[in-house]
């Protein structure tokens, strides 16, 4: 059979076109992104970086890990959909097969190893892409301002290795659920003209399914209740299990709501009534389509909902703490003359067992407290000079408790977060390396009572600002700093969720070509054909962003709720312009795809 597979692919490759670009550029992706970790990875290792290069390097290796992981999320879904519509359109094909004596296995392997096949393409078409890409990739990271350090590019064998063996597994899951419906196709199908398409899912979909959207419902009710810290990290997961879970389900949701979308223009136009009349009654098509749209508009506009959110937050939690009326850029040691100064000094010392580079304040307990509103939410901070001090949610993170050692020193605090205020680590004076008791203080947030600030500092070059100018200058880099890390996140991914969108109403469109020609030959002009693709297109695309953008508001409530336990008062802030960017990108990809897909039967 695995020769009947390769064979079939060679001589019938034109079904097999869709799967294959999807996980060529999928399996591209993977490669770059897993180039690029490599390379962070040992450039992180090297003497000589600063503190900010160190925590470039560890955050630009985060988000293009998660970068990586949407694309083989958004992957799963291309491929599965691709090879669900061949196992369709061979129905008579593997009829046939079934006749001459086929068994159900037989097929099953044929279909297999034809996914096999595609994958063995992919996989060196993508990789010699990916390492292509790569240096233009750096590059683009490079003027966008998120990379400074040149980067030791490795030799490409683990990122090939890697990602090969990834977008063989992807194409295998893919085709998985396809090669039992192609096992159960009846040797009677030979002979028929026309197929019903199941609108059941499958006892896997199902457990999937409930298990994805069960688990979703629970992190929803316990929202009030989640620590902030975990709320972030869900706003990221929650989607993909969300999206799987009602793509488990696809076909009793996708269908009825996208004719209901179209009940409003069916009286109006003949065009939209076939088209409200097909997504309604069809299963494979329309949730093939709805799938990447959906899987990419949910994704994304909860990636920017939570970043949004996550600044609200953080600025929310600094203006709750910070009591001094003035915070000093530079300064000088002559602050500590006025009523009130509180230096912040932050190094960078190695922690854990791969003694990673992490940043760390030098903690004056007295005058933090005073200044920043530092207090411990459990132990004291009597002993805080001796000692270690940790935020409660990097405690929560990293599995920390009170009394450990780090640092040279015992945890004796925890203290509320405060993420522009102080780091998440905090040691006294008395465990500062002697090599780094030199280091001058960045911040100073003072009181000059009735002190002359300006006066005090002329001549040192220092900045001083008010409280609510600080605050501000905070949120705005903090929102850069989210803006490119949405990006990153995004930028790639969207890009491969753009090639799934046009793929999938591509090959939609291919496998209705007899049933546009036949529409044709009773009448239908190439106007109406392509209005009716068209409608049908904007249909299922407006049911899938519209899910969409539900997902989204119940990530968003999801984050709030958990955020609004955490501080007193915070803004909230929509970033309506990205997500409605989203929205019509995904709109007009979708719709010029249709045009282009109906033309050439029009």
């Amino acid at each position: 059979m695995l020769r009947l597979s390769r064979q079939t692919v060679r001589y019938s490759w034109p079904p097999y076109v869709g799967a294959l670009v999807a996980l060529t550029f999928g399996i591209a992706l993977l490669t770059t992104a897993i180039t690029v970790i490599a390379a962070v990875d040992g450039t992180a290792q090297q003497a000589g970086l600063s503190a900010a290069e160190r925590s470039q390097l560890d955050g630009l290796a985060s988000l293009i890990g998660i970068m990586a992981g949407v694309a083989l999320f958004m992957a799963v879904f291309v491929v599965g959909s691709t090879f669900g519509f061949v196992v369709a359109t061979r129905r008579r094909q593997l009829g046939l097969l079934r006749l001459v004596g086929a068994t159900p296995r037989q097929v099953r392997l044929m279909v297999l190893g034809e996914s096999t096949m595609v994958a063995l393409l992919a996989a060196v078409a993508g990789c010699l892409l990916g390492s292509v890409a790569t240096p233009a990739f750096l590059a683009v990271l490079k003027w966008r301002g998120l990379l400074t350090v040149d980067l030791t590019l490795h030799t490409p064998w683990l990122p090939w290795t890697i990602a090969a063996s990834c977008g063989c597994v992807v194409a295998v899951l893919g085709a998985w659920r396809s090669s039992k419906r192609a096992a159960k196709v009846s040797p009677m199908a030979v002979f028929q003209e026309a197929g019903l398409e199941r609108r059941r899912p499958s006892v896997w979909q199902l457990l999937i399914g409930t298990t994805c959207l069960g688990g979703s419902v629970v992190t929803l009710a316990l929202s009030t209740q989640l620590d902030p810290l975990f709320a972030l990290v869900a706003g990221i997961l929650l989607p993909e299990a969300i999206v799987l879970g009602l793509y488990c389900f696809g076909g009793w949701l996708f269908p009825p709501l996208a004719g209901l979308l179209g009940r409003p223009f069916a009286e109006r136009d003949v065009a939209a009534r076939l088209a409200r009349d097909h997504v309604r009654t069809a299963v494979r098509a329309p949730v093939a389509l709805a799938a990447p749209i959906l899987a990419i508009s949910a994704i994304a506009g909860s990636m920017i909902v939570t970043l949004s959110f996550t600044a609200d937050w953080a600025t929310g939690l600094d203006r709750e703490h910070l009591a001094t009326p003035y915070v000093v850029e530079g300064g000088t040691e002559a602050l500590r003359e006025l009523p009130l100064a509180d230096p912040r000094t932050t190094l960078t010392l190695p922690m854990g067992l791969e003694r990673e580079q992490e940043q760390v304040d030098v903690l004056e307990p007295r005058t933090a407290v005073a200044a920043r509103g530092l207090h411990a939410v459990k132990g004291s901070l009597k002993d805080a000079r001796r000692g270690v001090v940790v935020t409660d949610s990097w405690a929560l993170d990293s599995g920390v408790r009170l009394g450990d050692r780090l640092l040279g020193g015992r945890v004796v605090a925890l203290v509320a977060d405060a993420p522009g205020l102080h780091s998440d680590v905090m040691i006294g004076r008395d465990l500062v390396p002697a090599d780094q008791r030199d280091v001058a203080p960045q911040l100073w947030f003072v009181d000059p009572g009735t002190a002359n600030l300006p006066k005090l500092l002329a001549g040192s070059g220092s900045r001083i600002l008010t409280a609510e100018e600080w605050l501000t200058e905070t949120e705005a880099q903090t929102r850069q700093n989210n803006n490119l890390a949405l990006w990153v996140l995004l930028g790639p991914s969207g890009l491969y969720a753009a090639i799934a969108i046009v793929n999938s109403v591509l090959v939609s469109a291919s496998q209705r070509r007899a049933q546009l020609r036949t529409a044709g030959l009773l009448g239908a002009t190439g106007r109406q054909l392509r209005r009716m693709a068209l409608w049908e297109a904007g249909l299922v695309g407006g049911s899938a962003l519209l899910v969409g953008a539900l997902v989204t508001a119940v990530v968003g409530w999801t984050i709030r709720s958990a955020t609004a336990a955490d501080v007193a008062e915070q803004s909230l802030t929509i970033p309506w312009l990205p997500v409605l960017a989203v929205v019509f990108l995904c709109a007009a990809l979708t719709l010029l795809a249709a045009l282009a897909g109906s033309r050439r039967v029009g």
